[in-house]
């Protein structure tokens, strides 16, 4: 007999959509050891907090699974750390931390606060997930009104490099390995798209035991992030009544080059 090789398809994979509770055990995962973003915001933490005679206050807007709340309370602040998801914040409790953080479920377009914050911070292109230049205008406003007079906004926008722009009907792929429990392994793919000032990012999660008779899963989700220009934001934070001080390009806070760089990390505060 002879095999059709040319009529012949392997079976299309089948993921199972990644649930919220599993998702902030993989994010916990790959997130626990990340700290490039730390010198932007304990620094500009420990200068503010010289003019304060009580330790300096800290609200993290999108805290995850408090991997940078855990970093920051070292300097002394009280932190503050928020995030819609249940299971991020279960996450971040089961984790070994400081007294000087609090954690609380909020969205961070409707703040519930009877105080003021001497800094905040949205890291982690935390803001770009909320899509459209209404529901980020929102949350600003809503920043401006718990910052102290002379209060701090810190954060890390996602913005489209030249890669991206070019990439048309194409998709960037990239894959990570990351050691689970009892020596599983996780492998983490995404693909990344670009269209109409968004950026989809499929993420897949291939979790593989090492162990013999143990059962492999696949899991899959896709976010959305907004995908604007550094002039779009500049725009968005001048109407919102809030001043950018200062801007860096990359984890090496070097000054920000558009087409070059896609992160970038701003410094504002109330006009």
């Amino acid at each position: 007999m002879i095999d059709d090789f040319d009529g012949h398809q392997e079976p299309d994979e089948i993921f199972t959509p990644l649930d919220s509770a599993r998702y902030s055990q993989f994010y916990a995962l790959e997130m626990a050891d990340f700290h490039e973003d730390l010198p932007f915001y304990r620094d500009h933490i420990t200068t503010a907090g010289n003019q304060y005679k009580s330790p300096a206050s800290v609200l993290e807007m999108g805290c995850g699974t408090g991997r940078l709340c855990r970093l920051l309370a070292r300097t002394g602040a009280e932190i503050t750390g928020i995030d819609f998801s249940l299971n991020m914040l279960h996450q971040a409790r089961k984790e070994k931390g400081l007294a000087n953080i609090s954690y609380l479920c909020m969205d961070m377009t409707a703040l519930a606060f009877a105080c003021r914050f001497d800094t905040v911070i949205i890291p982690y292109h935390t803001l770009n997930l909320l899509l459209t230049p209404e529901r980020i205008a929102t949350s600003l406003q809503q920043i401006k009104s718990v910052l102290t007079k002379k209060g701090q906004l810190l954060l890390q926008l996602f913005i489209p490099d030249a890669e991206i722009l070019s990439l048309g009907d194409k998709k960037l792929f990239q894959f990570k390995i990351m050691e689970y429990n009892d020596g599983c392994k996780v492998i983490k793919e995404t693909r990344r798209a670009y269209t109409h000032e968004q950026l989809i990012l499929e993420e897949r999660y291939r979790v593989r035991p090492q162990h013999a008779g143990a059962i492999k899963e696949d899991f899959s989700h896709t976010l959305h992030l907004t995908a604007l220009s550094q002039e779009k934001w500049q725009s968005i934070f001048h109407d919102a009544g809030l001043t950018i001080h200062q801007q860096r390009g990359g984890y090496g806070l070097t000054p920000f080059i558009q087409g070059r760089d896609s992160c970038l990390f701003i410094k504002a505060g109330h006009s």
